[in-house]
C-alpha cells in the first residue's frame, strides 16, 4: 500500500490482497453484486495502485477453466470472481475438474446483501436479493474445494484472502471457494493494511532415505519393473525425474492417456504408448510404482500378479477424497511424486537400456494403413505432427479419440501437453486461453470432439481469448455425436437392439451447427475440413491467422464412428 493511497472499501483492500498475494488475473462475471470490485478496480488504476487485470467473461465456467489452465503452466494460483449463488452454479463441471486435477484456484462469489434499510450502503435493492439467499451456498461447491469461508466482516478479509491462497497452494493444491457480500465489500477496510505475509507454502515432502533406498532396492532386484504416472510429469522437475529414472533402471512409464500432462518424451524408448500394452504390462509386472494417479489400473480388465510389490507415492496415498478407492498398496509415501522419483533415481546407477530390452521395447507403432474413406483420428494427429513446433502447447480433450493422439503425437519436451485428466467435458477452450496467457510467447493448440467444444460454452470462451488478447487454434474432430455415451450402450448390451442398430439413443446429432460458421461469428477464423489432402494447409492458415493475433478454429470431419 502506498504511502499516498488508502483503500476506503474493502472491495479496494480485496483487489490490493490479491495483487499482494500473486494474483495477476482476475476473470469476472459481473452482477448486482459485484459492482464495489468494479468501482474499486477504476479508483484503484487511477491512483497506480497495482491490481490483478481483470479480464470480463461472459460465461463463468471458461473463465474457471482459464484459471486453472494458467495454474498448470505457472503454478500460481488465479482469481474469479462470479455471481452469488447462481454464477456459482455455472461454474459447474469446472470445479469439479479443477479439483481433481490439484489445480489451484480462487473462487470469490458475491453473497445476498444482510442490509435492507434505506441507510444501508450496498443493501438489498432488488427482487433477486431475496431468491438468492439461499441456505447453504457453499453446499454447491464443498465437495470440490479444499476451503470454504465467508467474509462476513472486513476484519476478516486479510486473513481469508491469505489463508485462500495458502490452501490453494499447498499440499495438495485445489480450489478455495470465499464469498463476500456487497455491503461488506462496501464497508471501511478495519485492518489497513492487513497481513500478507506468514502464509508459507510447505515444500515438496520427501521420501526420506531409508525408504528411498528401500525403494531403489526393490528396482534394482526387480526383472519387469512398471512406473504408472499420470500428474507427476505437470512440473519440468517430474518430467526430469521420469526420465532420469527410467534411463537409470529401464523401468517401463505408463504415461496414461487420462493424465493430462506430458510424463516422459514420446519418443523415449521406456514410454508406454498404448492402453493394450499398459494393461499387458501390470499384468506382468513384478514391481509397480505408482506416482501421482488416481486410477493405476482398471480391475474389471486387469490386476497385477499375486506376488506383485505395488509402491505408491501421492501427496495424499489414502484418497480421502475418493470414498471406495481401494488399490494395492505394500508400500505407501506420503510424498511428491517428483521429489520421491529423483530421490530413489540418485541412488541407483545406469543400466545398458539395449542390454536389459535386448528384444526391444515393441511399443513401435504400426505402419499406417493406405488413407481412404473419411479421415481417420490417427490422420488428424499426424497432421498436427507435421505442423506443430517442438515448443507448441497441445491442450487435449479428445475423449474417445484420446488414444490415437497418446499412441502417435510427437512431444519432448515438458509442458507441451495439457489437459486435466478429468471428466468435466467443455474445459479445453477455456482452459487453452489460460495457457496462453501464461505463455504469451508459445502457440496453443486445443484439441477435443465435438461434444467438447459444445460443451466449452464456444462462444464465450472465443471471446474471452478476444477480450484477453490470447489467441488459440482450436482442432475439433467431428464425427456428429457422443461415441463416448454410445459405447457404454453397446458395452452393457452387446447383443442389444442398439448394438445392433449401430446407434444409440440420444448420441447423434441430427442438426448440429456449423463450427466454422460459429468461429467466425465470433471473429475468428474458421473453416470446414472433409478431405485429407487439404488437411495441413488448412492447419497452415488457422496457425498463420492465431500468430496474427485472431483465435481459429479447424473442424475436421472424421467417421463417424
Amino acid at each position: 500500500m502506498t504511502d499516498e493511497f488508502k483503500p476506503k472499501t474493502t472491495a479496494e483492500h480485496l483487489l490490493w490482497l490479491l495483487h499482494e498475494h500473486g494474483v495477476e488475473h482476475l476473470f469476472l462475471n459481473p452482477g448486482t453484486d459485484s459492482a464495489p470490485v468494479q468501482e474499486a478496480a477504476a479508483v484503484l488504476t487511477d491512483a497506480g495502485v497495482p491490481i490483478p487485470r481483470i479480464i470480463p467473461c461472459t460465461f463463468e465456467s471458461v473463465g474457471l477453466a482459464a484459471a486453472h489452465g494458467y495454474w498448470q503452466v505457472t503454478g500460481r494460483p488465479q482469481c474469479v470472481f462470479v455471481h452469488v449463488d447462481v454464477g456459482t452454479q455455472n461454474l459447474g463441471a469446472m470445479m469439479h475438474n479443477a479439483f481433481r486435477d490439484r489445480a489451484g484456484v480462487i473462487v470469490i462469489a458475491g453473497k445476498t446483501p444482510y442490509g435492507e434499510d434505506p441507510e444501508s450502503a450496498g443493501g438489498r435493492s432488488h427482487v433477486i436479493h431475496w431468491q438468492q439467499d439461499v441456505p447453504d451456498q457453499a453446499g454447491v461447491v464443498r465437495g470440490y474445494a479444499k476451503l470454504t469461508l465467508e467474509i462476513t466482516r472486513s476484519e476478516m478479509l486479510a486473513r481469508g484472502v491469505g489463508r485462500a491462497v495458502q490452501i490453494a497452494r499447498g499440499g495438495r493444491p485445489g480450489p478455495a471457494y470465499l464469498m463476500i457480500s456487497r455491503d461488506v465489500l462496501m464497508d471501511p477496510p478495519a485492518d489497513v493494511p492487513g497481513r500478507t505475509s506468514g502464509y508459507a507454502i510447505p515444500g515438496p515432502a520427501m521420501a526420506g532415505r531409508e525408504t528411498a533406498l528401500r525403494i531403489a532396492g526393490l528396482l534394482a532386484g526387480a526383472e519387469r519393473p512398471l512406473l504408472i504416472t499420470a500428474k507427476t510429469g505437470r512440473r519440468p522437475e517430474g518430467f526430469a525425474a521420469i526420465t532420469r529414472l527410467a534411463d537409470r533402471t529401464g523401468i517401463r512409464v505408463v504415461d496414461t492417456p487420462e493424465s493430462g500432462c506430458l510424463n516422459i518424451a514420446t519418443s523415449h524408448p521406456m514410454r508406454v504408448g498404448s492402453p493394450e500394452a499398459a494393461r499387458r504390462l501390470v499384468a506382468e509386472a513384478d514391481l509397480l510404482v505408482v506416482a501421482d494417479c488416481d486410477v493405476p489400473w482398471i480391475p474389471k480388465f486387469v490386476h497385477p500378479r499375486g506376488d506383485a510389490v505395488v509402491v505408491q507415492i501421492d501427496a495424499d496415498p489414502l484418497r480421502t477424497d475418493m470414498p471406495l478407492w481401494s488399490f494395492p498398496a505394500d508400500i505407501s509415501v506420503t510424498g511428491d511424486g517428483a521429489t520421491v522419483l529423483d530421490e530413489v533415481a540418485a541412488l541407483l546407477p545406469e543400466v545398458d537400456l539395449a542390454a536389459k530390452w535386448p528384444g526391444g521395447t515393441g511399443e513401435t507403432p504400426a505402419a499406417p494403413a493406405a488413407a481412404e474413406g473419411p479421415i481417420a483420428a490417427r490422420e488428424v494427429v499426424e497432421a498436427l505432427n507435421a505442423v506443430l513446433r517442438e515448443d507448441d502447447i497441445l491442450v487435449e480433450e479428445m475423449v474417445t479419440n484420446a488414444g490415437a493422439l497418446h499412441a502417435f503425437v510427437r512431444r519432448t519436451r515438458p509442458g507441451t501437453l495439457a489437459g486435466t485428466g478429468s471428466p468435466g467435458l467443455g474445459w479445453a477452450l477455456g482452459g487453452a486461453v489460460g495457457i496462453k496467457l501464461a505463455s504469451p510467447d508459445r502457440r496453443v493448440i486445443a484439441v477435443v470432439g465435438d461434444g467438447s467444444f459444445m460443451f466449452a460454452v464456444p462462444t464465450a470462451a472465443l471471446c474471452l481469448a478476444a477480450e484477453a488478447g490470447a489467441p488459440t487454434l482450436t482442432v475439433v474432430l467431428n464425427n456428429d455425436g457422443y461415441r463416448a455415451s454410445r459405447l457404454p450402450v453397446f458395452e452393457l448390451f452387446p447383443d442389444g437392439v442398439s448394438a445392433a442398430r449401430g446407434d444409440a439413443v440420444g448420441t447423434r446429432f441430427r442438426a448440429a451447427p456449423d463450427l466454422a460458421a460459429l468461429a467466425r461469428a465470433c471473429h475468428a477464423h474458421g473453416e470446414s475440413v472433409d478431405d485429407r489432402a487439404v488437411l495441413v494447409p488448412a492447419l497452415e492458415r488457422a496457425l498463420s491467422a492465431v500468430e496474427a493475433g485472431r483465435s481459429a478454429v479447424v473442424d475436421v470431419r472424421i467417421a463417424p464412428n
